[in-house]
């Protein structure tokens, strides 16, 4: 769900200096540049706001990001060719994804096209439907740990508690076997100050801001050397005892022994599935649950919850059961999309009949922005389930809305996060109700992720 990284030669052509001297793109471009940075201050104050002004001047329109010429994508329709009708002519890449190659490796979140193509079809065991079963079980137990851990009366913090139950949730589903418990302990532990290492060397690429001994890159070293230990020593286990234990890393092992560092290959794909699948989740699960209490529709959720669950813990085979959550987490992913910011690099020409994108350009895309479009929702802006009605959602709705990405990228765990989603929130609210004490209108927090602000909860038993 976060954006990877691109080929070499399209990073090349966005690091290069003298980009003065290129040919304007023919789309036009957005005023307000102001020298030397270009569009940067009106993004850095308000990015939300800057990409939904952004269609006013066109399906596709250029930004001056720096140096640098970039395309910003506008139209719901154009979106679904980068990533379907005409992927083979973009690959990952753009402005935000150069870090995160250097940080997290070689995996199925940061590889150019050429290389997804090869480790996708190796990856794909480990989230095979008939995994999915022992997967809910282990976000079950997450979710209960996490909510018996409250007490009544007690308030919590419902971003902080969410990125608890999702680290538990997804490392726990990544490494089972019992002799193995500290690694996940570990991986949890340490993601944190991972994130916040990341996040802070897209802000200041290149080797020199890594190497300052600030407290942010030596908590980032710190738990990096710890999780890569772990990583190692989990690995070895697995190797020698030559067994599936239901989990993850059962398949990622042996489908990185052909690799020429099979080491390496397994501690890049775990990074890029912990990464990728913990902040994204725990911040929907944030914005689910301020969106239920704002519009109040948690009666009919709790209806639900006692028609098909009966006073029971959810397990699997209530996940597709429970259709008013699925479409309230529908609608949460379409109003808050944890990848709120997409990009792309052309390796041709694009030969649109709005204009050609030449090669080697990059190309931005908001999913934040698109997913409000007027012309393809009606009062965009507005939290409404039942557009996901069977006989109310249109086939442009289920075409250009595509929360965890389309075609050959799209996210391999995308099924994993919507059950965690639906069975945390049904032991959540089945366990609890929840006084929120921030506004519900409260500013978003767009980094690589659309993180919610803090939001404070008392928990009273239900």
């Amino acid at each position: 769900m976060a954006p990877g990284p691109h080929c070499a030669a399209s990073e090349r052509s966005l690091r290069h200096e003298d980009t003065m001297t290129a040919p304007a793109l023919p789309f036009p471009t957005v005023p307000g540049a102001v020298p030397l940075l270009g569009h940067l201050p009106h993004m850095a104050r308000s990015p939300l706001a800057f990409f939904r002004r952004l269609p006013s001047h066109g399906p596709v329109v250029r930004l001056r990001v720096a140096r640098r010429d970039v395309l910003a994508v506008t139209s719901p329709r154009l979106a679904h060719r980068i990533h379907v009708d005409d992927q083979h002519l973009f690959d990952k890449g753009g402005p935000l994804s150069e870090s995160m190659k250097d940080t997290l490796g070689d995996n199925l979140v940061t590889c150019p096209a050429g290389e997804h193509a090869r480790q996708r079809p190796l990856m794909n065991p480990a989230f095979h439907s008939s995994r999915m079963p022992a997967y809910s079980d282990v976000i079950r137990e997450a979710a209960v740990e996490v909510a018996t851990s409250w007490k009544p009366g007690q308030t919590v913090r419902l971003d902080r508690e969410a990125h608890r139950l999702a680290a538990l949730a997804v490392t726990r589903s990544l490494v089972s076997a019992p002799a193995a418990a500290d690694a996940a302990s570990v991986l949890a532990s340490g993601l944190d100050d991972i994130s916040q290492g990341i996040y802070v060397r897209s802000l200041f690429p290149g080797q020199l801001f890594a190497k300052l001994p600030l407290p942010v890159n030596r908590r980032y070293e710190r738990q990096m050397a710890r999780t890569r230990q772990a990583i190692n020593r989990v690995t070895v286990q697995y190797r020698a005892a030559g067994e599936d234990f239901g989990d993850v890393l059962s398949k990622v092992v042996p489908a990185c022994e052909e690799e020429a560092n099979p080491q390496q290959a397994v501690h890049d794909q775990v990074l890029g599935m912990v990464f990728g699948g913990v902040e994204t989740t725990a911040a929907a699960l944030v914005w689910t649950l301020r969106l239920i209490d704002q519009y109040q529709v948690a009666g009919d959720l709790h209806q639900e919850l006692r028609d098909v669950l009966g006073g029971s813990l959810p397990a699997h085979e209530n996940i597709d059961r429970l259709d008013y959550m699925r479409r309230v987490v529908t609608e949460a992913l379409r109003l808050h999309p944890p990848a709120w910011l997409g990009t792309r690099i052309s390796t041709a020409p694009v030969p649109w009949t709005e204009g050609t994108i030449p090669p080697e350009t990059a190309v931005v895309f908001s999913p934040y922005a698109l997913n409000r479009d007027p012309d393809l929702f009606e009062n965009p802006d507005r939290f409404d389930p039942d557009r996901w009605n069977r006989e109310n959602v249109t086939p442009e709705q289920r075409r250009y809305f595509f929360p965890f990405g389309a075609g050959t990228r799209k996210c391999i765990g995308h099924t994993f996060a919507m059950n965690e989603l639906i069975l945390a929130l049904a032991v959540i609210l089945t366990s609890w109700d929840l006084r929120h004490h921030s506004s519900p209108t409260a500013r978003h927090t767009p980094r690589f992720i659309m993180g919610p602000p803090p939001t404070p909860v008392t928990v009273q038993p239900r």
